[in-house]
């Protein structure tokens, strides 16, 4: 009778949380900004005890009045590099957790009984190990539930009524593996597990669509090219009335997809920008374009290229993170090579929390062009913003043959002919506005179906078989602006 006592007073603690959690998104960002100072000087204190990796960088340093810009950033290779010094667990080392991961018997499986491990996949570069605690993973939950939820209503009973109607999640995953996007959902709080019923798919599963319809999930989770996918399958899917959201993570999600989806399904389209380093993030707006930086518990900094913050609208050169709530591997102004331009309107969702509204990739998403003997940057965006033109275009890659030769694959919508006169119309008029009309050489070519990279799960639309220049590395490049 205790025991049950017990769980019943943490699953409604959970929910009382749950409610919480999604009634502070609507108050004031100055109210939101104290939550998040108090968070962060907390784990400021904490790290410089804890983390001799952290007491050492932040030497000379007053924590516990220093502004968040005082604070050094950090990247992926520093972290990994000084792995063991960073944790705040001392029983914690790289070796362990590698030999961990490298077992696919423990996909599930804790480590040890305490953390939850992942692995990114290496398609940004090197391979990061995370290690996230238990609150980090209540944190999670609670507000995907909260934010990420439209089933999710407001009131002291909602979480009885979640009780007796448990939201169902489908979560269409790429692969089986460590990867944190979709692993995740092995870890939910036991506090939890009564609010959801999950069901985990893989991408290539010969029967996904009727494992969906007689599923009926309310949440539909999965990748952007996985979603574009079900899309052309829509005609078999079984999925109203009980859909209530689709929610797209991990690759970018193009304008001309999220609406395609929102007409096939009837139903909001969240898109989720995040990183396996802080999984909540954000979570996506059901009424907007973009997603809400969940600020009471994590920290964006959109920057130019020297670190110096951009101003909302503008397209910022990579992000840095602070995830505030892990503190047994500290993510503390944590760079990313996103760029992302931050809302400058109000949001019609009601959530008065910050919005990424434009994700334009990877800063990694750039060819590197030759001009006589300089090189240029192409950005990834030039064909975006070329394609989206092209309307019966459904999904583009863009891969780099030669170090002037760009070969364009495109998925047509079913039905369609492609435009070729227009596509190509549309790319030089792109490429004239960086002046590289006479440089870059465009090659089109219809295929029948695009798909994500079989090896890491993620869709990409631009890759590069010479990859970038030497001197990139080496801080050598002649660039011609």
């Amino acid at each position: 009778m205790a025991l049950f006592s017990s769980s019943l007073f943490e699953m409604t603690r959970f929910g009382l949380s749950v409610l919480y959690h999604r009634q502070i998104r609507t108050l004031s960002p100055e109210y939101i900004q104290v939550v998040q100072e108090q968070r962060l000087r907390k784990l400021l204190y904490f790290v410089s005890h804890h983390s001799s990796f952290y007491r050492d960088k932040y030497r000379g340093l007053d924590l516990g009045r220093c502004s968040l810009s005082d604070l050094p950033p950090v990247t992926k290779d520093e972290l990994m590099e000084h792995f063991d010094q960073v944790v705040t667990d001392p029983r914690l080392h790289r070796s362990e957790l590698e030999c961990f991961l490298d077992d696919p018997s423990n996909i599930g499986r804790s480590f040890w009984d305490d953390y939850t491990a992942y692995h990114t996949s290496g398609s940004q570069g090197p391979v990061s190990l995370i290690v996230q605690d238990r609150m980090t993973m209540m944190v999670l939950f609670a507000l995907q539930y909260a934010r990420g939820n439209v089933s999710f209503g407001f009131g002291p009973l909602e979480p009885v009524r979640r009780l007796l109607s448990p939201v169902r999640v489908a979560v269409i995953a790429m692969k089986q593996g460590f990867y944190p996007s979709a692993a995740a959902w092995e870890h939910i709080p036991a506090v939890a597990h009564p609010y959801t019923r999950v069901l985990r798919l893989g991408a290539n599963d010969p029967d996904l669509i009727e494992q969906l319809n007689v599923f009926r999930p309310m949440v539909l989770s999965a990748y952007a090219g996985v979603l574009g996918t079900l899309v052309l399958q829509s005609q078999r899917l079984r999925l109203a009335p009980d859909l209530r959201q689709v929610v797209s993570y991990s690759d970018t999600l193009s304008d001309q997809t999220r609406n395609q989806l929102a007409a096939t399904f009837g139903v909001p389209v969240l898109d989720t920008y995040a990183s396996g380093e802080c999984l909540f993030l954000t979570t996506g707006c059901p009424t907007n374009r973009g997603a809400h930086v969940n600020a009471d518990w994590a920290i964006v900094e959109v920057v130019d290229k020297d670190y110096r913050p951009v101003p909302s609208g503008t397209l910022g050169h990579k992000v840095l993170i602070t995830n505030l709530a892990n503190r047994v591997q500290p993510f503390i102004r944590y760079e990313l090579g996103d760029r992302v331009a931050m809302a400058t309107e109000p949001c019609h969702c009601g959530s008065r929390l910050p919005r990424i509204e434009r994700i334009e990739g990877r800063t990694a998403d750039i060819l590197w062009v030759k001009e006589q003997d300089a090189f240029r940057p192409l950005p990834g965006e030039t064909f975006k913003h070329a394609l989206e033109y092209v309307r019966e275009v459904r999904e583009w890659q863009a891969e780099q043959t030669e170090r002037n030769r760009i070969r364009v694959l495109l998925e047509l919508l079913p039905g369609t002919e492609l435009d070729r006169a227009r596509a190509r119309r549309e790319l030089d008029r792109q490429l004239d506005l960086l002046g590289m009309s006479r440089t870059v050489h465009i090659d089109l070519e219809v295929v029948p179906h695009l798909t994500a990279d079989t090896a890491t799960g993620k869709f990409r639309r631009i890759t590069s078989r010479v990859g970038n220049p030497p001197e990139l590395r080496s801080g050598t490049l002649n660039v011609r602006s």
